[in-house]
């Protein structure tokens, strides 16, 4: 029987490798796990490593563990937003809101998400969280009411890749980040309305706990 190691993901880097040499250590764990009996403990900083990987993982910070289970399962249900932050990258981002009642919630800028559907447990007036994977932030506009916001934002800064486009977006008092396929040549200082659907949400107490993730996942 083969064991499929715990990956421990950590904040902190224990060794720099250059890409070569990590595509190349990556091809070995990944034959080592599936060649025989056996187990392997990989500590790395990048979310994708562990993805990879599959597996356990592990993940820590500042000599906490915070969650270990199966990899996809960490990744679809980041137990806080300490988690949601470290196996994110970029980090997921993080939007104030107010439930409205147990199937909606309003971004601090009036706009309305509805979670009608996952069964919370919300009161009017309770605040949270809502998080939002920067690959799943949109240029274009929403398609209907309740299903989708777009946001009115200011870029501050877009990182080319090459491939993709990081967008670094302020939106009222909150910071966020577009994670864009392709080349996007934005001005800073240039305004921008991106879309969040609220099927991709997460949503998060004020001390930081999951209360629900995208249904599906």
């Amino acid at each position: 029987m083969i064991k499929r190691a715990p990956l421990v993901l950590l904040d902190e880097p224990l060794v720099n490798l250059d890409y070569k040499l990590r595509e190349e250590l990556r091809s070995e764990l990944i034959s080592l796990f599936t060649s025989g009996d056996t187990t392997v403990v990989y500590a790395t900083t990048e979310p994708q490593e562990a993805l990879l990987l599959g597996g356990h993982t592990a993940v820590m910070h500042a000599g906490r563990l915070l969650q270990f289970g199966p990899t996809l399962q960490l990744f679809n249900a980041p137990a806080s937003t300490e988690v949601a932050a470290i196996f994110n990258d970029p980090p997921m981002n993080m939007l104030a809101a107010t439930a409205i009642d147990n199937a909606s919630v309003k971004l601090d800028d009036g706009s309305v998400l509805s979670v009608a559907g996952r069964n919370l447990a919300l009161t009017a007036g309770q605040r949270c969280r809502v998080g939002i994977r920067c690959n799943d932030v949109r240029l274009q506009a929403g398609n209907s009411a309740g299903a989708s916001v777009t946001l009115a934002c200011t870029v501050g800064l877009a990182e080319l890749s090459g491939s993709e486009t990081y967008l670094h977006l302020r939106h009222g008092g909150d910071a966020l980040v577009a994670q864009l396929p392709g080349v996007h040549a934005l001005e800073i200082g240039s305004a921008v309305q991106v879309n969040i659907n609220a099927a991709q949400i997460f949503l998060f107490d004020t001390e930081g706990r999951l209360l629900s993730a995208p249904q599906g996942d």
